[in-house]
């Protein structure tokens, strides 16, 4: 069994070794390893600058095509091992490497922001991780000691490379001869998070080994070894093994389970006699290459939707000897594409905080309809706290376990409103995704899809909605199978919605659909009671947050605060506390933390203090209107200088701007 080198040096040591040698040619500390610290002194003996931002080399494209062509039995060999390897990583934001016995790189995966960075310091195919031209690498080190190695941050060579930490392990042929090497790069921050990647790298590399050996030996049972077997069970993609007369040789059990046979049944068996797709029948017979291609299996129970793809095996005289077929869930993926872009509801009904009647009456109402699988309308001003209380009732719902997914569907062009719903398939149009790409109603199965501001949605897309909610199904933009609709639908609206369908904006069977269950949250205004509850919370929450002491509010400001008119409601009210928190000298909030608009509201109608503003939404526009046209006067037209005094958000006083004609 090899040695596994692993280090995890204190890195601000490192750090200053790796400058005092950048500077003096030499280290006085001891916690440089000597086999790095010599690789060191090569790479400053070749004139490699440390400071150089990316991997140089000189190669040829006539020698790297050479180099790749004599590799090229390795890279059929490992090609797929290094795809498995890369399917069990690439949650974690890792690249694999295969080199030759010279550091020469023959092939890369990767993708995400580390594999970006790979790109942009020249660490692609026909470049070399060579001391000459990388500095000090797991690789050139692995190579040299013939041995695994993990390296870490400062123990790189160049600089630009201090960010990532690299595990590398050789790869033998049948005389124990230095071949290739494979190598496992990430971050610095989660390396020391997953300690376990060298150990993956030397298993990866004795699959490869094995499989070279199986090779050579049989060729009928080049994939028996127990190495194998034990790799395609902890995958999580289906994986099928063809010989060369397409027969299968083996099936892991994911495999299995999506097919719906057993190992025995299918082992020996034509591939035809298990698999139907015509797309996968036709593609082996031709000896095409499938990846990624999304497709119906009709033969799985309940006629599974997967990405298929399909990799022929060569021998080392290119000779097709078989086909590996993996078969991905599209569901599985959808589950992985949730978990990455946090598709999780966070509030409960404990996060809704309030004494007022009103807000009482809106959580009695979510708890009340939490069971209930009807469509939700949440109706309320911007700042109420709509999408709060959505993911309130979903948390509270027997779906709660599923993914929780918002769409704004006033914030994304109309034109593109559609396919976020729906998806699309492959080619459907030109820009899209090549492999097609699952839309909102497919990613919320199971669970809940918030339509926010529903409103902004264009006349068209409504009566494709509409006829989604009535049908249960929809069909994909360029699909031809319906697909079934598994997610609650809640939609919310800060206009009137009746005014909107007077105005010829709003379906009025839409508004009906939705409308089965609708809560309205009050604005602030009308739930005086609970600003002072609130106050105090955000100051809490805040003061906590920032690292700052604030105790309380004095009886003076807290006066002002229940007496002024939120006009961004609850949103409008947080921010005020987060910018008196942030400014304040002392333990407790004054006036003086707060923006000064008295004399502002001085100059609008005095005839609407006199009998109350309280009385009429439309005298609340009355002096909204004005106060924000007094404060843009006085302001020169600056928005921003506006928005700062008035206390609210620049998109908000922009569409206040619109709503009132100013």
């Amino acid at each position: 069994m090899m040695k596994l080198n692993i280090n995890v040096p204190d890195r601000e040591m490192l750090k200053s070794a790796w400058e005092e040698f950048v500077t003096t040619g030499r280290v006085s500390s001891g916690v440089i390893r000597d086999e790095i610290l010599e690789s060191w002194k090569r790479c400053r003996s070749y004139g490699l600058d440390p400071n150089s931002e990316y991997i140089t080399s000189n190669l040829s494209d006539e020698k790297k095509g050479e180099i790749l062509s004599e590799n090229s039995y390795l890279l059929d060999i490992a090609s797929p091992f290094l795809r498995s390897l890369y399917e069990l990583v690439k949650s974690l934001e890792m690249v694999v490497f295969l080199t030759d016995r010279d550091g020469f790189i023959l092939e890369s995966i990767g993708d995400g922001v580390i594999m970006e960075y790979c790109l942009s310091k020249n660490a692609v195919v026909g470049s070399s991780f060579d001391e000459r031209y990388a500095g000090t690498t797991s690789v050139s080190i692995a190579l040299a000691l013939d041995s695994p190695y993990q390296m870490m941050a400062e123990e790189h060579y160049l600089k630009s490379i201090h960010i990532a930490s690299c595990a590398a392990a050789p790869i033998h042929d049948q005389s124990g001869t230095i071949i290739g090497c494979l190598d496992l790069t990430t971050r610095y921050e989660i390396a020391i998070k997953h300690p376990h990647t060298l150990g993956m790298i030397v298993t990866a590399c004795q699959l490869i080994e094995s499989q070279m050996k199986l090779v050579k030996e049989s060729e009928k049972s080049f994939l028996t070894s127990e190495f194998l077997k034990a790799a395609l069970v902890t995958m999580s993609s289906g994986l099928i093994i063809l010989n060369k007369d397409n027969v299968i040789t083996h099936i892991n059990p994911t495999a299995e389970r999506i097919l719906n046979v057993s190992f025995s049944t299918a082992f020996n068996s034509g591939v035809e006699t298990l698999i139907k797709n015509d797309v996968i029948i036709e593609s082996i017979k031709n000896r095409e290459e499938l990846h990624d291609r999304e497709l119906i299996l009709k033969e799985s129970r309940g006629k599974t939707r997967c990405l298929v793809s399909l990799k022929p095996i060569r021998n080392p005289h290119g000779k097709q000897m078989g086909n590996v077929l993996s078969l991905k869930e599209l569901k599985s993926v959808q589950k992985l594409m949730q978990k990455v872009i946090g598709a999780k509801a966070q509030y409960t009904f404990q996060d809704i905080k309030g004494e007022s009647r009103e807000i009482k009456e809106v959580v009695k109402m979510g708890k009340l309809i939490t069971r209930s699988s009807s469509n939700i309308l949440i109706t309320g001003e911007s700042g109420t706290g709509k999408e709060i209380l959505a993911q309130a009732i979903h948390n509270g719902s027997p779906c709660s376990q599923g993914p929780f997914l918002a769409l704004n569907c006033a914030a994304i062009p109309h034109d593109l409103v559609e396919s976020e719903l729906f998806g699309y398939e492959a080619g459907t149009f030109t820009g899209g995704i090549k492999e097609g790409k699952s839309g909102k109603f497919e990613m919320a199965a199971g669970g809940t899809l918030f339509l926010d501001e529903i409103n902004g949605m264009s006349l068209d897309v409504q009566a494709k909605l509409l006829r989604v909610l009535e049908e249960k199904k929809f069909l994909r933009l360029g699909g031809t199978r319906y697909l079934n609709l598994d997610a609650r639908i809640t939609a919310a609206t800060n206009k009137d919605v009746l005014l909107e369908i007077d105005r010829g904006h709003f379906r009025s069977d839409l508004y009906y659909r939705l409308n089965v269950l609708e809560i309205y949250i009050p604005p602030l205004r009308e739930r005086k009671g609970d600003v002072m509850l609130l106050t105090y919370l955000f100051i809490s929450e805040i003061s906590k947050k920032l690292g700052k002491k604030i105790e309380g509010i004095t009886p003076e400001t807290m006066t002002y605060l229940n007496g002024r008119i939120w006009l961004g409601n609850v949103r409008e009210l947080k921010n005020w506390i987060e910018r008196a928190v942030n400014l304040a000298e002392g333990s407790i909030l004054t006036l003086s933390d707060f923006p000064r608009e008295e004399w502002y509201r001085a100059k609008v109608d005095p005839c609407l203090s006199e009998r109350g503003i309280e009385s009429d939404t439309s005298d609340l526009n009355q002096v909204e209107r004005a106060t924000i046209t007094s404060v843009l006067e006085d302001c020169g037209g600056n928005i921003t200088e506006a928005s700062r005094k008035l206390g609210i958000g620049r998109t908000t006083l922009y569409r206040k701007i619109k709503k009132y004609h100013i």
